[in-house]
């Protein structure tokens, strides 16, 4: 199962795709899109090179913001954004915290500091901040996919059927969602439906790499 998906920051006042490992529903192919928070602005300088995926630079740029602005909770979620392209989950996890420590309240930032806590193996974290996503926009379809996969890692798999189910309920297009609903069915002993979201994803996309426990489970789709 793919970890992040294409998401939607908003970058100063401007909405730019950036590659995450997978996000909250700032996207479903690059297609959500959020309002600016009005209290806080990153200067283009800091956000050009995050936009073009110049992570290191953008670091460093956003530490120059917060130099001089460290209450702007924009910068603080957009540093955190850099760290964990750079593989410093640790440092983007701190940073999350901090923004939200300043009244950052979006499903984006709690759907990616559980993608964050995911990459740490940190499955209750990553399972409350999926929640906290979900309460926020319980209308997305991938906040409900993070918490299944929380749920999943650590073995409640009716929980984690349930909230996969919801994800493609939410959002019927979207194969990661079905990827979950596949692994979380096979999990809870429910083959028929495992094999129907296999069967759903393959048309959604047929060179979607499958878990292994899948392919296992159903050899016919072995490639």
């Amino acid at each position: 199962m793919n970890t992040r998906k294409v998401t939607l920051l908003v970058l100063g006042l401007f909405l730019f795709p950036l590659l995450l490992l997978p996000s909250g529903c700032q996207s479903l192919k690059g297609q959500r899109k959020y309002i600016a928070d009005d209290r806080w602005v990153c200067p283009e300088y800091a956000d050009l090179p995050l936009r073009h995926g110049r992570f290191e630079e953008a670091v460093t740029q956003h530490l120059r913001v917060l130099n001089q602005e460290p209450g702007n909770g924009l910068a603080r979620y957009h540093l955190g954004y850099a760290y964990g392209q750079l593989g410093l989950h640790q440092d983007e996890v701190a940073e999350y915290l901090r923004a939200i420590d300043l009244g950052m309240e979006r499903g984006d930032l709690f759907y990616n500091l559980g993608m964050a806590y995911m990459e740490l193996d940190e499955y209750v974290r990553a399972e409350q901040s999926f929640r906290r996503a979900v309460r926020i926009e319980p209308e997305c379809g991938e906040n409900h996919r993070g918490l299944g996969m929380a749920s999943l890692r650590q073995e409640h798999y009716h929980e984690a059927l349930l909230s996969c189910r919801q994800a493609v309920k939410l959002e019927p297009n979207d194969p990661d969602g079905w990827h979950c609903l596949a692994l979380a069915a096979a999990r809870a002993d429910q083959v028929g439906e495992a094999w129907t979201a296999v069967k759903q994803l393959r048309h959604l996309d047929p060179d979607y790499r499958l878990d292994p426990l899948l392919l296992e489970m159903f050899p016919s789709e072995k490639k």
